[in-house]
């Protein structure tokens, strides 16, 4: 059998009994999923018993590239890795990027699926058809760039996961990282590695992904360029990357939600935002592929720090995260940045817990001898490095903290839920009493992993887009015309419910085939650009209504095995905090707001919202899940029994 655009088989590692096998990769099925993600969640549905332990050896970890990846097509350098993730319990698939998945995908590997745990530290080394579960004991204890390192300086050209001593305390605030420049795993990936004796994963490979149709790819790769030539901040990207796009992401990240205020932005912008950035040190490198090349290796250029480099996804996190720890400069932030990287601590949910426990200590509700004698100081980075160091090792009071909230919920009780923006286990991203309620801000509420940066898609990823801009958007995400109609037939402008049914389908596109979903990156992409690129590589005819009707099936799979873990409606519910006032650093109260600011909204409003979305989905207004309906529709029918298990 000839496989275009897929490599062909599928790699079973059982850690426990030291088994390896190579099965073909069953096309049928990969096609009805599309790849990646789709295919991946399907392969984890059929394997998962539902209720399991996320740290048991019977959580399956699968882990592997879209379907373009591999290819050269633009922008194609995404690794995925489902899993059920112990920050939330719930299941889903981690994206990142880097050179991983390319390799494994020419190796011969469409996905690895490992299952069991090793008697000891142990690596998995691919290498074309050498495959092979190697001792790891001399790598158990080091850091993430020291482990990679190592692993690169004894493979040469290869790409490596690896997990640092956050993974190998089972923190459920681990995550793994990708050649040191992109996290993967979110929500405790390091931990499950961890929980396994897996301390990381290298592959390599020389052989080459067939093209059904060449010639008809290259015009489709072409027009892609073409687009990205024509973008009029094309320069800027690359100059800066992401960072290019602070002005927005201060607006809807700069903030702390748990003491509910803003920092002055203009002072943070000096010390460690756009400005600070512009005077570091810079070199750009890029996934296999991508025609950006935003990712950095930054330097510090002066102070304590000086001639320290990290490489990184971006600068950005680092900024916002330091900004809400108080640390002073883009020296301190680059440190935090290197630390957090090197044990492989996800920044966010850090800063969250850690943040958590600063402001009860200001408030008076804590004192040091409450959290085992560690330091409480906002704003000083060696504290700030002590508990990184503590929730690393599962030390002292940081063992509480590396089981993230569920940690402080058990010490501290239940009244933490009343304290913060908690959304199925974890603190959302996006703060819609800053940046009004959009699709990135709504979706916390219903995406199945939990909230995530980019569980919103990309529809409203810049704030105040005109209709007209947005409307351009939502054809290009292959929204239809009654669609868009439906979306715009709203008082408040947009209908948010309903926009974040299509922009979740967009993600879903991305992460099955494998597309760089940063929104330097997604902004060149068109639904047409996408069929034609997904048509001339496999050789199988797919238009994008039928691309977009792909993607609705895998986002029901997606919603449909979490729902077989007990997740509903129940667990959508937008939390308190959103409706009360954030107080800014000038002494002016926010309240949540629609994307467009001309109404503050009530919880009414919001669940209407919810009302919209499951309406638009075809699923039950009332439970929040699909309907028997539309899985039969969408040729789910196997999943129809879960429905009556699932006794909502």
């Amino acid at each position: 059998m000839i496989y275009y655009g897929y490599a062909g088989k599928e790699l079973y590692v059982d850690l426990t009994n030291k088994q390896i096998r190579k099965e073909s990769l069953d096309l049928q099925e990969a096609a009805k999923f599309l790849g990646g993600m789709g295919i991946q969640l399907k392969q984890l549905y059929e394997l998962l018993k539902p209720g399991v332990d996320p740290f048991s050896p019977e959580n399956p970890i699968i882990i592997g590239p879209g379907l373009l990846t591999g290819t050269g097509a633009p922008g194609t350098s995404r690794v995925l890795a489902t899993t059920k993730y112990p920050e939330t319990g719930a299941i889903g698939s981690g994206s990142g990027a880097m050179r991983f998945g390319f390799m494994l995908k020419l190796a011969g590997y469409d996905h690895i699926i490992i299952t069991g745990k090793a008697s000891k530290p142990v690596y998995l080394n691919i290498a074309d058809d050498a495959v092979e579960i190697c001792d790891a004991s001399h790598l158990w204890g080091k850091d993430i760039v020291e482990t990679t390192q190592s692993l690169w300086d004894e493979y040469g050209d290869c790409g490596v996961i690896a997990i640092g001593q956050a993974g190998e305390h089972l923190g459920r605030l681990a995550e793994t990282i990708c050649d040191l420049g992109s996290s993967l795993g979110r929500g405790g990936l390091g931990g499950i590695m961890g929980s396994k004796n897996l301390k990381a994963l290298v592959a390599k490979g020389t052989g080459s992904i067939k093209i059904a149709d060449p010639e008809r790819f290259k015009r489709a790769c072409e027009s892609l360029f073409e687009r990205a030539k024509r973008y009029p901040y094309h320069a800027d990207v690359v100059r800066y990357g992401i960072m290019q796009n602070w002005p927005n992401y201060e607006r809807q990240l700069l903030f702390s939600k748990n003491r509910s205020f803003i920092p002055n932005p203009h002072k943070i912008n000096e010390e460690l935002g756009f400005e600070a950035y512009k005077k570091l040190g810079k070199k750009a490198f890029g996934c296999p592929s991508c025609f950006i090349a935003d990712k950095e290796i930054v330097e510090v250029p002066e102070g304590r720090f000086k001639g320290l480099k990290w490489s990184t996804a971006s600068y950005l996190n680092a900024a916002i995260i330091a900004a809400k720890l108080g640390l002073k400069n883009a020296g301190e932030a680059v440190k935090f940045g290197d630390m957090t990287d090197r044990y492989g601590l996800d920044q966010l949910g850090f800063s969250d817990v850690l943040d958590f426990v600063f402001t009860l200590h200001e408030e008076g509700a804590i004192t040091e001898k409450d959290v085992g004698g560690l330091p409480l100081k906002r704003g000083d980075i060696d504290v700030i490095l002590t508990w990184l160091e503590k929730i690393a090792y599962r030390e002292g009071f940081g063992d509480v903290l590396a089981d993230s909230w569920q940690g402080l919920i058990n010490r501290f009780g239940e009244g933490v839920k009343k304290r913060t923006e908690i959304i199925k286990g974890r603190e959302g991203v996006w703060e819609p009493r800053l940046s009004g309620l959009g699709t990135n801000e709504f979706a916390q509420l219903i995406y199945p992993r939990g909230p995530n940066a980019e569980c919103g898609g990309s529809a409203l990823y810049t704030l105040n887009q005109p209709i007209e801009t947005m409307r351009r958007h939502a054809e290009r995400m292959g929204m239809s015309r009654d669609q868009i109609d439906r979306v715009l037939d709203s008082p408040l402008k947009i209908n948010i419910g309903r926009l974040t049914t299509s922009s979740e389908h967009w993600l879903a596109i991305f992460n099955s085939l494998g597309l760089c979903n940063r929104h330097v990156n997604n902004r060149f992409y068109h639904i047409d650009i996408v069929s034609e690129l997904y048509s001339a590589t496999t050789g199988v005819e797919l238009s994008p209504q039928e691309l977009m009707r792909y993607a609705e099936r895998v986002w029901n799979l997606f919603k449909m095995i979490n729902v077989r873990e007990g997740f509903s409606r129940k667990d959508d519910e937008p939390p308190k905090q959103w409706f009360e006032p954030m107080r800014t650093w000038d002494g002016k109260e926010l309240f949540i707001m629609d994307y467009y600011k001309t109404k503050r909204l009530s919880r009414e409003d919001v669940n209407q919202w919810l009302d919209d979305y499951y309406n638009e989905r075809g699923w039950d207004i009332k439970t929040g899940i699909p309907t028997r309906e539309k899985l039969i529709e969408l040729g789910l029918e196997e999943l129809v029994p879960d429905l009556e298990r699932a006794k909502i």
